[in-house]
């Protein structure tokens, strides 16, 4: 697991929580968090379920990922890179024109003084299975099989 991207996300976290933002974490690290294998996480995809937040607060987490020493990547508007840290936010109503996933049902989690969501597997089960038909991720199609199989594999276990 990559615990240097986990605490980078925890720190982020810590200022969204200060403005009383509960992201979703999403992607291979939010994977990992639920499985507690590495999947090879290489970046953090931060997801708002408040599309006030986006709407509203934008400058505000700019100036978070900047105070972090990030730098807006010239190839999306809403990623940043540090170092070889790269963060990504998105919108959850976005995601949701993809995937319906209930976010009444996501968990919340409090750790080391931080609040954020992240899946069950049930809904990672349900994110890679239509990531799998997405024709738009060929190229990370043998991944998401791979982690889809796993997920049902465990789910199975429960």
């Amino acid at each position: 697991m990559n615990e240097n991207l986990h605490d980078e996300f925890l720190k982020i976290v810590i200022e969204l929580n200060k403005l009383n933002i509960i992201p979703l974490l999403l992607g291979s690290l939010g994977l990992e968090k639920v499985t507690n294998r590495s999947w090879q996480a290489s970046d953090i995809d931060i997801y708002l379920i408040d599309e006030e937040i986006l709407d509203h607060r934008y400058e505000d987490i700019q100036k978070i990922l900047i105070d972090r020493n990030y730098v807006k990547s010239l190839d999306s508007y809403r990623s940043y890179i540090k170092d070889n840290f790269e963060v990504e936010y998105k919108s959850f109503l976005d995601f949701q024109k993809l995937v319906k996933i209930d976010k009444e049902k996501l968990n919340l989690i409090k750790k080391e003084g931080v609040l954020y969501y992240l899946p069950t597997i049930e809904q990672f089960i349900e994110m890679y299975s239509s990531s799998a038909r997405d024709q738009k991720r060929k190229e990370k199609m043998q991944k998401d099989s791979e982690k889809l199989e796993y997920l049902k594999v465990m789910g199975d276990q429960w």
